[in-house]
């Protein structure tokens, strides 16, 4: 009986010793555990919404942020990242809960931001005061923040001074957390006519105010407002150092160009601009004012007779109703102007103090689908026109089933990236741009005999192969074929291979390619369109 008390006391002993060796090894790392010699990174976002789940899945863009974020994870060497999207609502922030110490990154996406902006321009203002305290309290402490569309614009400056409605609630609503700034024309149809304005002040809003809210509409609500613009892509910066286009189709629905100080009080960098062909120049793209030639009866009968759901700006209540159902509305000679050219359309930066939170924003909306092909077209002009049904919209678009491209997934990646970025993940970690896997950047000249490389991949179920794949010159002109040179079949210790320059001296260029077998499916990763990364070599 002795022996068996003793035996049990052993175990609990050597229990305890076991527990005690684990958890001195236990290191906290940006709200993940590293455990031994492989590190579990967790990415907190905190994605700001005060609608209820149902409602955000069914009815906002927002949604697609969530699509592009939640489970994906990533292993690069023997560290696995993930994000975990969690989400907060106004209450959570005046209570507190955005802090460093439960989030990484604040993700405001533009439907919030619009009716917040809303909510501003009219009223709540100690509570508006409050949101933006805890925010701005936020990224000083070292969070991020990511932005696109009207959320890009109320993190930056408005310098112009109102003098419409909805300018006055932009001006009221941006919260100055960026150094950028931004020169906001715009103003709700009907409303800026009926207090003496002209109907050209509604500005790049036209873009998404006249292109319907009727759901069961040719192409739905907003599906395919806006343009999808090729922008050129600057890839001096962690969050494109991997692209190699030139240009990045993503999809724009009226939001003004970013403006830079000549003396910023930080570090910011231009991420991408707007196209060199002015939009308004682009007929393919080009679109007239429409202004409202009813009168009250008219917006009384669109009050009490519109038929149709208004699942955008719904805190507007009968006076969103009034603006959307009511007739009749007049095509002008008058093309929506811009003056976007060149101009920046996202950027990248660091808030100025010693704990450097990062800052992303884009006047564009990365997270939306794209499409090809295709042009505006304006509606016929006829007494019963209203913005419910739209007042243009596009047509001949490339059905997504003809191209070889995944348009509701298109810009995953660089959401993905933004977001990781601003979480202050290494550079040389970002989630992969090319479809699911790459190598990662060689950040020096190797003049050994061999030298290893790690991957960048995707986690996936089932049994998941990294093949590296390589290419030799001699004068960093003409270049060999591909060819394979090894194969990772397991990364649970991590993404890795040994590779001993085949053609001695001279350059080389790899990229990887993903294999997953999982239940009878077997799912191989498309070529990427050039390598993933470069060395030179001198073995002498």
């Amino acid at each position: 009986m002795k022996f068996k008390y003793l035996s049990i006391l052993a175990i609990v002993i050597m229990l305890c010793f076991s527990f005690q060796v684990v958890s001195e090894n236990v290191v906290k790392i940006n709200n993940s555990n590293h455990i031994g010699t492989n590190e579990f990174i967790t990415i907190k976002v905190a994605l700001y919404t005060d609608e209820n789940e149902d409602y955000f899945f069914e009815f906002l863009s927002a949604a697609d942020f969530f699509y592009a974020l939640d489970d994906y994870s990533w292993i690069v060497g023997n560290k696995e990242y993930s994000f975990d999207v969690d989400f907060i609502t106004s209450k959570d922030i005046y209570r507190g809960k955005l802090n460093i110490e439960n989030y990484d990154v604040l993700l405001y996406p533009p439907d919030t931001a619009d009716e917040y902006l809303i909510n501003t321009g009219f009223s709540r203002l100690l509570r508006n005061k409050l949101r933006v305290r805890n925010i701005r309290e936020f990224i000083e402490d070292g969070g991020g923040y990511y932005g696109s569309c009207g959320s890009a614009l109320i993190a930056v400056n408005m310098i112009n001074e109102p003098e419409t409605f909805l300018e006055r609630a932009m001006k009221k609503s941006c919260m100055g957390l960026s150094c950028a700034y931004v020169d906001f024309h715009g103003a709700i149809p009907i409303l800026n006519q009926l207090s003496g304005k002209s109907y050209e002040t509604t500005d790049t809003q036209a873009y998404l105010l006249f292109s319907g809210w009727n759901t069961d509409g040719p192409h739905g609500s907003f599906m395919l407002s806006g343009a999808s613009l090729d922008a050129p892509i600057f890839n001096d910066h962690p969050i494109f150092d991997d692209y190699l286009e030139e240009t990045r189709r993503i999809r724009w629905i009226g939001a003004p160009n970013i403006y830079i100080p000549e003396t910023p009080d930080r570090k910011i960098s231009v991420l991408a601009t707007y196209p060199d062909e002015e939009i308004c120049e682009n007929e393919s793209i080009d679109v007239h004012y429409w202004k409202f030639t009813g009168n009250l009866l008219d917006l009384i009968k669109g009050q009490l007779f519109g038929k149709g759901d208004i699942h955008w700006c719904e805190n507007l209540g009968f006076l969103m109703r009034s603006f959307v159902f009511s007739t009749d509305w007049e095509k002008t000679d008058s093309i929506v102007k811009t003056n976007f050219s060149n101009k920046p359309f996202m950027t990248a930066e660091e808030y100025p103090n010693e704990n450097l939170g990062r800052i992303v924003i884009c006047t564009g909306h990365p997270e939306l689908e794209v499409w090809w092909g295709g042009h505006i077209e304006e509606v016929e002009d006829t007494d019963e026109n209203n913005i419910y049904d739209a007042l243009h919209h596009w047509v001949d678009v490339t059905p997504y089933n003809e191209t070889i491209e995944d348009e509701l997934s298109y810009n995953y990646w660089i959401i993905r990236r933004s977001i990781a970025w601003a979480a202050k993940i290494p550079d040389d970690a970002l989630p992969p741009v090319y479809g699911t896997s790459q190598v990662c950047d060689i950040n020096s000249e190797d003049s050994k005999s061999e030298i290893v490389l790690y991957g960048n991949s995707k986690t996936s179920d089932g049994i998941v192969e990294l093949e590296l794949y390589y290419r030799h010159s001699a004068d960093n002109e003409t270049w060999s074929d591909w060819a394979l040179y090894s194969t990772d079949t397991n990364g649970e210790d991590g993404w890795s291979w040994n590779f001993a320059f085949p053609n001695c001296n001279g350059y080389y260029q790899f990229y990887s390619k993903r294999h997953v077998y999982y239940l009878g499916y077997e799912e191989i990763e498309t070529d990427p369109p050039g390598p993933d990364a470069m060395v030179y070599v001198d073995l002498e």
